[in-house]
């Protein structure tokens, strides 16, 4: 498993705030939810509007196909909700007789990601949810702990 970081120009137009260390810190994150959770086959990280943060698929441009449409999805799953009076949608569930496709918005303070998850049969939706909840958790944390360019490193 190898990971792409921002493989897009622009990928970080979640907010410029995400800095390098952030998305490296951010791709580690994807590793460690994929190689802790039985039947993940890839995992990727993308701003509201389409573009690779980070991914564990090695492929840049299966990364950048996932990424637009996780964008696509979520903005169209955004519309549904608005449509029928509900909240933001927290997810987007898709299975399929070869597994599940999991996608879950993560607000930052530079703006809104998208994590997506793409599994095999052997996964189990509980703990794929756990896990994929757990892992939005620790981005926001990782986000949030990053100050914007240009600021000074408090002491």
């Amino acid at each position: 498993m190898s990971s792409s970081i921002g493989s897009t120009p622009g990928f970080s137009s979640a907010g410029t705030a995400l800095r390098l260390v952030t998305i490296a810190q951010l791709a580690e994150l994807l590793g460690e939810l994929q190689r802790g959770t039985p039947g993940i086959l890839s995992a990727t990280l993308a701003s509201a509007d389409g573009f690779t943060v980070a991914s564990t698929l090695s492929d840049s441009q299966d990364a950048d196909r996932l990424s637009a449409m996780s964008g696509s999805l979520s903005a169209l799953a955004g519309a549904m909700t608005r449509e029928a009076g509900h909240s933001a949608p927290e997810r987007l569930i898709l299975e399929s007789g070869s597994g599940h496709i999991v996608s879950m918005n993560v607000p930052v303070p530079s703006g809104d990601l998208v994590l997506t998850v793409v599994t095999n049969e052997s996964s189990l939706l509980g703990k794929l949810l756990w896990s994929c909840r757990n892992t939005a958790d620790q981005v926001v944390a990782a986000c949030a702990a990053t100050p914007p360019p240009g600021s000074a490193p408090s002491l």
